[in-house]
């Protein structure tokens, strides 16, 4: 019975989902990146290297987007 019990205590309870932090590559105050360089200590090829790359990344995943449904003017009421 006391098993039940605190089964049923608990079951109102809603666990929250556990966050992740997105690691800040520009933030030059916390140089916490586990060893990796800061943006501004990469040197300049490496750096226009990583931007084209990223820019061909978001471009090719936009390419395979689904696109949102046209929404009309007469919806805005």
């Amino acid at each position: 019975m006391r098993a039940t019990t605190a089964t049923a205590a608990n079951s109102g309870r809603q666990k929250r989902p556990r966050v992740r932090q997105q690691m800040d590559l520009f933030d030059i105050a916390k140089p916490e990146s586990g060893g990796a360089p800061l943006w501004p200590e990469l040197p300049e090829q490496a750096r226009s290297a990583l931007t084209d790359l990223m820019a061909r990344l978001i471009l090719a995943h936009a390419a395979t987007a689904v696109p949102l449904p046209a929404k009309e003017a007469g919806d805005d009421l």
